[in-house]
């Protein structure tokens, strides 16, 4: 695809929010995460967590390193990529392998990043939307599945 659509449709909703999702990478919004944790947590008293502090979790790091490994985005020993982490800190290794980036200014700013490290972080913010996302792929990959096989 030449040009790069943000895909905006109903069933990319969490917690009301309309997660944006880029189809030329694949990218998905950390920033409407983040939103959607914020409607969430004021609904049902969750308390506050931002995406940089998951971010800075050494767990997290481990399970975003593995995820890069096994794509073959990063071929690093986790020891190199901790180190790399340490000095230079996580999002500009990130935004470094081509997995994140951050647009517009302001009112405008949207963060973005790969999928399966969008996934992940939406899986650490909280034990109800860890539930949700496992849900919401699923969902997805069942119906893609049995759509396929009904025009095939």
């Amino acid at each position: 695809m030449k040009t790069n659509v943000t895909m905006k449709s109903t069933d990319r909703k969490v917690f009301g929010i309309t997660v944006r999702q880029e189809t030329k990478n694949g990218f998905m919004s950390v920033t409407d995460l983040q939103q959607a944790y914020e409607r969430a947590r004021w609904q049902y008293g969750w308390s506050d967590r931002r995406v940089n502090h998951i971010l800075s979790l050494d767990s997290a790091q481990e399970k975003i390193y593995h995820l890069l490994k096994e794509r073959n985005l990063i071929k690093a020993e986790m020891s190199a990529f901790t180190e790399l982490v340490e000095n230079q800190g996580v999002v500009d290794v990130l935004k470094g392998l081509g997995v994140w980036k951050t647009t517009g200014r302001g009112a405008n700013r949207n963060v973005v990043c790969d999928p399966y490290v969008w996934t992940l972080l939406a899986m650490e913010l909280n034990p109800m939307l860890y539930a949700k996302v496992i849900i919401w792929l699923t969902d997805s990959l069942i119906f893609d599945r049995m759509d396929a096989g009904d025009k095939f």
